[in-house]
């Protein structure tokens, strides 16, 4: 694909943290080296340095270092106590819990932000945070806990019943616990009904990423059928797939909401690319996807949901992604790098000299409108 890549379209009501503040995004891997080196394993000494550059930024208040909905579906599927506690515990160490919003959420910002300057309706979004905290502001909920009676949300009253100093306690200790025992594995039977009674549904996430890898292996059969696509555009084929799949609920609600139709927006197939490609996240995902469908050999599976999702919201959205060998190779070959402003690595060892560089020049956000 050698066309020029279009302007990309950043949505102004994702709310972003301090623009002095680098968002630093490891994927499941790298949280195990360094996880290593907090609980002195012989194979994280080669990783002592770079854990302790990141406490030291993130205690000067210069980075924040955030979690995303992926590390907590891939986290639950580790089966090692021992493991989980300590990746629990680097994790709290150094993100406190902080966590990217849910893909879908910039998916739908991104989309309506691209129908701003020929809508007829206002937008009808409101704002959110790109980053929150806990595993609910990751998968699109509303953050905190609620308590219901019988007429409803009684959270209020028992604030008032029983003082909102002890209550509003209460409730934060709660929540870390619940977090804590997310990430670490509930302990017995107890403490996961207890969870799922406040919503916790691991297989949920697992089961929606195997449906998406199944799409993924359909498209494969298609492109399999007919062997020029691959050497074709496929990168058009994956784009127009993207905006039909991936925003098949997204795309005809907000379209409604702004009082505008399809055509208006796209109207042949290089306006529709340019669409799907101007939505940072998607440009992400598209990338990817073309990259591995242009392997006929490869084999979908929902690790490779995870990590599209994954890098499909902290590519754009982060300052420093440390992700594996080969989504960096495909990245950084489609200049994803450069597109979205952010440092994409592969090795865990050359995070401190990033970090002190990107933090003694701290250029400014291009992630707004």
């Amino acid at each position: 694909m050698n066309d020029p890549a279009p302007a990309l379209v950043w949505p102004s009501v994702l709310e972003l943290p301090p623009a002095d503040k680098l968002i630093v995004y490891f994927d499941l891997n790298h949280w195990i080296g360094l996880s290593q080196a907090f609980a002195g394993h012989p194979k994280g000494a080669v990783h002592g340095d770079v854990l302790q550059a990141c406490r030291a930024a993130r205690s000067a208040g210069k980075a924040m270092f955030v979690l995303s909905g992926t590390i907590y579906a891939e986290v639950q599927k580790i089966k090692d106590p021992r493991q989980r506690r300590q990746l629990a515990e680097v994790i709290e160490d150094l993100t406190d819990f902080s966590t990217l919003v849910s893909r879908v959420v910039v998916m739908e910002l991104e989309f309506s932000a691209l129908l701003d300057p020929i809508a007829k309706l206002p937008n009808p979004l409101s704002k959110a945070p790109l980053i929150g905290r806990g595993i609910r502001h990751a998968f699109g909920l509303r953050s905190g806990f609620s308590i219901m009676g019988v007429s409803g949300d009684e959270t209020e009253s028992f604030r008032q019943r029983y003082g909102a100093e002890a209550f509003d306690a209460f409730m934060t200790d709660a929540m870390l616990r619940m977090e804590r025992s997310i990430l670490r594995g509930p302990a017995d039977a107890d403490e996961e009904n207890a969870l799922r009674a406040l919503g916790y549904k691991p297989e949920s996430s697992a089961a929606v990423a195997e449906s998406r890898a199944e799409q993924e292996r359909e498209f494969k059969k298609i492109l399999d059928a007919d062997p020029k696509a691959r050497r074709g555009r496929l990168h058009d084929l994956v784009s127009a797939r993207e905006l039909i799949v991936e925003f098949q609920n997204i795309r005809p609600r907000a379209l409604k909401e702004r009082g505008v139709v399809l055509t208006d927006v796209m109207w042949d197939p290089e306006s529709g690319r340019r669409l799907v490609r101007s939505m940072p996240s998607t440009d992400v995902s598209i990338a990817l996807k073309a990259a591995w469908h242009r392997n006929g050999q490869r084999t979908w599976t929902m690790n490779d949901i995870y990590d599209i999702d994954a890098l499909a919201l902290a590519t754009p959205y982060c300052d420093v992604v440390v992700t594996e060998k080969a989504c960096h190779h495909i990245l950084s070959t489609a200049k994803m790098n450069e597109r979205m402003n952010t440092s994409l690595l592969y090795r865990l060892a050359d995070l401190p000299t990033v970090l002190q560089d990107r933090m003694s020049k701290r250029l400014p956000s291009t992630r707004i409108l």
